[in-house]
């Protein structure tokens, strides 16, 4: 029974011990290595660029063979045939500049995979930072709380003050405590995500101590979301449904048929003279070239126009995201900018204020210059203010995140 407990007791401390510890900029590089569907877009971009060398596909070769009474009425004549259709020349180099069209799709999709997934990384890895430094101010206020529920106690038993000071003290130690225990559940949550995007399986831990702080410039919203991929892929939507056209139109042209034939012609005079005549192993041979033209031409004319509507919707869809991008830009740099300017309030005026408060507070409840419903209600107003900041920070971070984001500066 005793080694079970001490076993049971040991396993946190040795998943701590194996866990891997990261920075922001590890957990960035091993997202990119490992994570699973960024590794999916790079095997579809390798997929389109050994399909880029199929452009010179031609139609298999037909090789026949006829044997019997072919040519006169001995039974064992022959005739070999050799026939190649092959599309016309403009044909290939439409179905290459397809092929390459769609490679550099892949590649833009790629990239923005690549785009959300450092995003998504860092976002979580800031929201651990923010998760941890709660964590400490929680306890911290756990502390604080702790021991005013031992001085309402004492000052309840002695009879300096009434039971409502008691119950108010214990009511607010539980909240804290309630708020530490949702606290731990995020970080375990966060962890856990946090795990899945660097696509590995052992557990991680951060090694980073507080959110940092915002440097990115506030550029111009045009400027700033010309570099995003996913503007760049939705653009080379336009550029495939225009090559898909081309090939369509190419397509429109005839086939050349070239072959190879090579029979007997047994019993046939071999020259003008009527004799002698051809056997079995006297060989006839020619070739032949054709055109295959197609008849019915209504139904290719309609893809190349189907396909100038598909080009159509692929520059709205580009011009919508477009607009879109534009906008959340936008609202994402008033948001960064709200945020900020709520951190350099708490910074200049709010945090000082409260630290003195705070101080100022605990002397006089000492000293019973304030009751305790006076200072209960200034301790309530610094740990809050403590909060605000640090959620003020955690907000100024995000934003300055979701902005580099949009103009693809991961």
């Amino acid at each position: 029974m005793k080694i079970r407990i001490l076993i049971v007791t040991l396993l946190p401390a040795m998943a701590m011990a194996q866990s891997q510890p990261l920075t922001m900029e590890k957990a960035v590089q091993l997202a990119l290595q490992q994570n699973k569907g960024l590794q999916a877009a790079d095997a579809s971009v390798d997929y389109y660029r050994k399909m880029a060398r199929s452009s010179g596909e031609i139609p298999k070769t037909d090789v026949s063979l006829q044997y019997g009474q072919t040519n006169s009425y001995v039974a064992n004549d022959n005739n070999y045939s050799i026939t190649q259709s092959i599309p016309f020349p403009t044909v290939f180099g439409a179905r290459k500049a397809l092929n390459n069209a769609q490679t550099d799709k892949a590649v833009w999709l790629k990239a923005v995979t690549q785009n959300e997934l450092v995003y998504q990384v860092k976002q979580v890895y800031v929201q651990l930072l923010y998760l941890q430094e709660l964590k400490s101010l929680l306890m911290e206020q756990d502390s604080i709380f702790t021991g005013f529920v031992r001085s309402a106690d004492l000052r309840y038993r002695t009879g300096e003050s009434r039971v409502l000071e008691k119950i108010a003290a214990e009511g607010r130690l539980n909240e804290v405590k309630n708020s530490l225990r949702q606290n731990d559940a995020d970080l375990h949550i966060y962890t856990a995500r946090l795990q899945a995007l660097l696509g590995i399986n052992t557990p991680v831990s951060i090694t980073e101590t507080a959110i940092p702080d915002a440097t990115m410039p506030v550029m111009d919203d045009d400027a700033a979301i010309a570099a995003n991929p996913q503007l760049q892929y939705l653009k080379q939507q336009v550029t495939i449904a225009e090559k898909q056209k081309q090939l369509y139109k190419a397509a429109i042209l005839p086939d050349i048929t070239v072959g190879y034939f090579n029979q007997s012609f047994t019993g046939t005079p071999l020259n003008a003279s009527g004799a002698p005549l051809a056997t079995n192993s006297n060989r006839f041979q020619g070739f032949q070239v054709g055109l295959a033209l197609p008849i019915w031409m209504g139904p290719l004319k309609a893809k190349v126009r189907a396909e100038e509507k598909q080009r159509l919707a692929a520059g709205l869809q580009f011009d919508n995201n477009m607009i879109q991008l534009q906008s959340q830009y936008e609202q994402a740099v008033q948001q960064f900018i709200k945020n900020r300017n709520s951190l350099e309030f708490y910074q200049r005026t709010s945090l000082p204020n409260t630290e003195l408060l705070l101080k100022q507070s605990e002397k006089s409840y000492r000293s019973g210059d304030i009751g305790y419903a006076e200072y209960f209600l200034n301790l309530e107003h610094g740990l809050t203010a403590r909060q605000g900041y640090l959620l003020a920070r955690n907000e100024v971070k995000q934003a300055e995140l979701y902005m580099a984001y949009l103009a693809g500066r991961q």
